[in-house]
């Protein structure tokens, strides 16, 4: 357990929303090989294209192979080699499996680890020299596996574990600190001897997608400068100030309460750029470009601006914005604002409309960076235990029970389109288990048959007309959320429905 009882005395453990002195290294010569594009994505390349219609082909898993109706076709790439591609990534997580367990034996901790590096924790009741003497005995324990001809540590002992302007050949170790939030969203830091905060590394996860609002040059003086060049840092200058805040916030005893009062311009609208790069997303503006001379219209590849729209709840005509549909309970429909892409926020915001109805979106119904950045800090973290919310303290891993195998196919279709639109539902490629004898898909076909629909969807926990669907249409025709859903009540409930 690492103690961090100086620092966050209402925190005594580390871990989510935690701060605690680390040692952080990272893999050097094997990090090309690990992670390059042209060391593993060539040898996973898949290529998605939409068929005219659906298609009977042939899907292979664990157990063989099965017929399937799909309307994608999945094309492997020059250099496809998916076993060759795991074995690399397996061999990265072997890595970090083997420093996890070398630290546990040396009574030691990790804060958090990526694929070529680890933060590695020391306990609260640690001398420093006998902590950094473990840490390294750890990174020598790699040394020799090294398989290059050019020898020497796998794992290098970052810059940033030492004084400022200093490096491992002549610098002092420097107490470092660790703010963790969820997976890839972290800050390092060292504390002055006055208190301030120096961030030596921090991460852009979760902002890169928004446009900077204001610059370098327009930086609050409220905040103080970084000590530490912003490229060396990994962020912009305004996602260094939101790091900052978030310190603070924790080192005054508030951590869920992070002021973003900071600068006027984040009360002006949240907004991301990006690229007509796809037929969908150049489809928003078919209204837009209609009687428009060809110059000024929305083209292939040109920059485009997309806003966030606030709910409508939040609005005095409320009821106004419910769109009727069938069943008890109404949708309140959001807003989703599109604008032709114009560097000045102000100008672009009182272009956008709804880029399902065509309709004028009013400024006043669009997130303010402050509102899109306000629970940043509080970033969920379902991979563990314990991290929810506003929860705090040490995660956990999850113990996870496999109950039964969906086949699905790319799983980074679309990905820049939803990237900005959200999940697109048809984006996801499934095909479902294996609906050759004893597969789950089978046992419901079955358990039909044994007590009707109008049963069989109520042991099932579904609708009557979400059953019929996947009878009529196949299990490929419901959403992966749904299908989860069935899977795991008949795995759940297999005792109480019956011998399947």
């Amino acid at each position: 357990m690492i103690e961090t009882n100086e620092l966050f005395p209402e925190h005594p453990e580390f871990a989510f929303l935690f701060a605690a002195q680390f040692f952080f290294v990272r893999g050097r010569s094997f990090r090309p090989l690990v992670v390059n594009s042209t060391g593993y994505g060539i040898y996973i390349e898949i290529n998605v294209s939409d068929l005219d219609e659906f298609e009977k082909r042939t899907c292979f898993g664990p157990g063989g192979g099965f017929e399937i109706e799909t309307d994608k076709n999945e094309e492997p790439g020059p250099y496809f080699h998916p076993l060759l591609a795991t074995l690399i990534t397996g061999a990265a997580r072997l890595n970090l499996a083997i420093a996890e367990r070398l630290c546990f034996d040396a009574g030691l901790d990790w804060a958090f680890c990526d694929t070529d590096s680890m933060a590695i924790a020391k306990p609260g009741e640690m001398p420093s020299d006998e902590f950094l003497a473990r840490a390294r005995s750890i990174c020598d324990w790699f040394t020799p596996l090294n398989p290059y001809k050019a020898k020497g540590p796998l794992f290098k002992i970052e810059d940033a574990n030492f004084e400022l302007g200093t490096n491992a050949t002549d610098g002092q170790f420097e107490p470092f600190y660790c703010y963790c939030i969820s997976s890839k969203r972290y800050a390092l830091f060292n504390l002055g001897k006055s208190g301030e905060i120096i961030i030596r590394k921090a991460s852009a996860h979760g902002l890169g997608h928004l446009r900077a609002p204001y610059g370098r040059h327009d930086a609050p003086n409220s905040i103080p400068a970084p000590a530490v060049p912003l490229d060396e840092i990994g962020v912009e200058r305004w996602q260094y100030d939101i790091w900052h805040q978030i310190i603070r916030a924790d080192l005054d005893g508030h951590p869920d309460q992070v002021d973003l009062d900071y600068h006027p311009a984040l009360d002006q609208p949240a907004v991301s750029r990006y690229g007509a790069t796809t037929p969908a997303l150049l489809k928003w503006f078919k209204t837009y470009n209609q009687n428009r001379p060809y110059r000024d219209q929305v083209k292939p590849f040109n920059f485009l601006n997309s806003f966030f729209g606030r709910s409508p709840r939040e609005f005095s005509d409320a009821e106004e914005h419910i769109v009727g549909k069938r069943g008890p309970r109404p949708k309140i429909q959001t807003a989703k604002p599109v604008a032709p892409f114009d560097k000045d926020i102000a100008k672009a915001a009182r272009a956008a409309f709804d880029r399902e109805t065509g309709k004028p979106v009013p400024s006043d119904a669009l997130m303010t960076y402050k509102e899109t950045l306000a629970q940043y800090h509080l970033r969920p973290e379902s991979k563990f235990l314990n991290g929810d919310f506003v929860d705090q303290g040490r995660t956990e891993r999850r113990h996870v029970r496999a109950t039964a195998i969906i086949h699905i196919g790319k799983e980074a279709n679309k990905w820049e389109e939803q990237f900005f639109t959200g999940p697109i539902e048809e984006a996801e490629i499934e095909y479902g288990a294996d609906a050759s004898g004893g597969s789950l898909y089978e046992r419901v076909r079955e358990l039909c048959e044994e007590l009707g629909q109008r049963e069989a969807a109520r042991q099932l926990g579904i609708s009557r007309m979400t059953l019929g669907k996947a009878m009529a249409r196949g299990a490929a025709a419901l959403s992966r959320s749904m299908r989860a859903r069935m899977i795991q009540r008949i795995a759940v409930d297999a005792k109480k429905i019956g011998d399947l």
